[in-house]
């Protein structure tokens, strides 16, 4: 058996096989701090409300910590910024060693073999991914697991691109930063990432509306789309607005980094894109309207979001996960049209 995770900045997201199902277990990578009482502990534990006492305080985790943020009008934290752990977040790694726990449950055997996203180095930012990378292996070793770290963007192709022999654009629109990887018979060519995405929308708007950050992430996350037909003036116009000069930005990088890898002319490759910043109707018709007034070098032989965006890469690091351990014949069995999708909460 192998497992596959999707460490990000908004959700932490696990994925293993189960006979023909694809089984998910998901969890809001957030946390709330209140003050600690005995009462308050007891109902916590009772209410089954997945928490940690440390000194004082006690912490609600996963996503109970929407629920009490919006409760007692205080912010979420978080253990991740911009795509890695937060050095501004003095309880980043025992919060984030929590949610991982609950999402991936205890090795089914001493060794089993794990892959988890991670982040390429952003290109408009001097942020490291190493130190989050190797933190993330440390919590995955001490738990018992052989973890190996697995491009986001390329987990994206892994997951996608199975019947193209994993041969494209994988983007991975994440909250924290967008991953870009284009891949030729599962090689890579070109991967990076750049530090912006979801959150980033998420703060502009809110600052441009005078709107606080978490309203503004409900309303993208409660049917939003990107219609640029409504609520001008409002938090989904403004939303709409950073959507469009997110994708710009986001083409204007691929074509840069085309040019500067000298990527060979004449290819004809299909682009997937995925992640929760991905999920809005509307947002593949205005990704492939961005790329088409572009001048990439190749050419893009469709556009298209995945079938299921918030699972895409934890799927795909399964697949390398899986491959690895030598269980998927051909990876073709993998692919997200055979797989049935069950999640756990």
């Amino acid at each position: 058996m192998a497992k596959g995770l999707d460490v990000g900045t908004m959700n932490i997201l696990s994925a293993r096989q189960e006979g023909d199902e694809t089984v998910f277990v998901q969890q809001r990578n957030s946390f709330v701090e209140l003050d600690y009482s005995d009462m308050a502990e007891q109902m916590l534990s009772r209410s089954e409300v997945l928490h940690i006492k440390k000194e004082d305080k006690v912490y609600v985790v996963g996503d109970d910590a929407l629920n009490f943020a919006n409760i007692f009008n205080t912010e979420t934290r978080r253990p991740m910024q911009h795509g890695i752990l937060s050095s501004d977040e003095q309880s980043a790694i025992p919060m984030i060693e929590l949610i991982i726990e609950q999402v991936v449950g205890e090795p089914a055997h001493e060794g089993e073999v794990l892959f988890f996203s991670t982040p390429a180095d952003p290109m408009d930012s001097e942020l490291s991914t190493l130190y989050h990378q190797k933190t993330l292996e440390a919590i995955l070793s001490d738990m018992g697991y052989d973890p190996e770290p697995i491009n986001e963007g390329m987990a994206v192709i892994y997951s996608e691109l199975a019947n193209n022999d994993f041969t494209g654009l994988g983007i991975s629109f994440g909250a924290g930063m967008t991953n870009v990887c284009l891949a030729y018979y599962a090689v890579p060519v070109m991967r990076f990432s750049i530090a912006r995405g979801g959150d980033w929308i998420d703060e502009q708007a809110a600052q441009a509306t005078g709107t606080p950050v978490d309203k503004v992430t409900s309303t993208k996350e409660d049917d939003f789309q990107l219609d640029f037909e409504s609520d001008i003036g409002g938090v989904e116009g403004a939303v709409s607005i950073y959507y469009d000069n997110l994708l710009d930005y986001v083409v204007e990088n691929i074509v840069r980094e085309v040019d500067e890898e000298d990527v060979e002319e004449g290819l004809d490759v299909p682009v997937v894109v995925t992640g929760g910043t991905s999920s809005p109707d509307g947002f593949e018709e205005l990704f492939r309207e961005r790329l088409a007034e572009s001048n990439i070098p190749f050419t893009v032989s469709g556009v298209t979001r995945a079938r299921e965006p918030m699972y895409s890469v934890a799927r795909g690091a399964l697949v390398a996960a899986r491959s690895e351990e030598g269980t998927v014949p051909g990876s073709s069995d993998t692919g997200p049209e055979e797989a049935e999708a069950t999640t756990e909460d």
